[in-house]
């Protein structure tokens, strides 16, 4: 039987509530055993924020996840040069004992069909997305894009089904207290660090 592995990339500048809610509904829906969090070095679809640190944001997951079981933080995509691209992430966590389901959110869902090496991304996870907008004009979109995504490219697609939560990371960093987005150490550890100071 195989090992189910989840992977669940992003930038996490900060790590915010919705991730981890986000997380464990993955982890639980899909009875991961394992799920790996990995926060991109240098993601291909954002800006980072000035003074952001790769250091500060691995920090914060720590104290964000630390208590959970069965999810761990990986160094994987922050101990390489360059570039974060998940086709490679998704390649070196690959294994014939094991079954790998990758998340992400509407918008890079989305624009999916232009990441790099998408092929290669359809052999190797099952796509899970999960809707954090409370949207319903885009619901034809997402529709849409599922088909052509399993048309063109094969994609085995799932839909992780939880309550909207519309919270971002830029929302966060641009709010005077972002305290009641963010587990309680890591509010304090921005604090701190005086990170995201305007």
């Amino acid at each position: 039987m195989k090992t189910k592995l989840g992977i669940y990339g992003g930038s996490y500048a900060p790590v915010h509530n919705g991730h981890i809610g986000a997380a464990l509904e993955f982890k639980r829906q899909f009875a991961l055993d394992k799920l790996l969090i990995i926060p991109a070095r240098i993601p291909p679809h954002k800006d980072l924020p000035r003074g952001d640190t790769p250091l500060h944001r691995l920090n914060m997951l720590n104290i964000a996840f630390e208590t959970y079981e069965g999810i761990e933080v990986s160094t994987y995509e922050l101990d390489k040069e360059g570039t974060s691209y998940s086709v490679e992430t998704l390649s070196h966590f690959s294994a014939e004992d094991r079954e790998l389901y990758f998340l992400c959110g509407t918008d890079m869902f989305l624009c999916m069909h232009t990441w790099y090496r998408v092929e290669e991304i359809a052999k190797l996870a099952t796509l899970v997305y999960t809707r954090r907008e409370n949207d319903p004009e885009l619901d034809s979109e997402v529709e849409k894009q599922k088909g052509m995504l399993r048309e063109k490219y094969g994609f085995r697609i799932e839909e992780l089904k939880m309550k909207p939560l519309e919270l971002s990371s830029t929302l966060i960093r641009s709010s005077a207290d972002p305290s009641p987005y963010l587990p309680e150490a890591v509010a304090q550890y921005i604090k701190d660090n005086k990170l995201y100071v305007q």
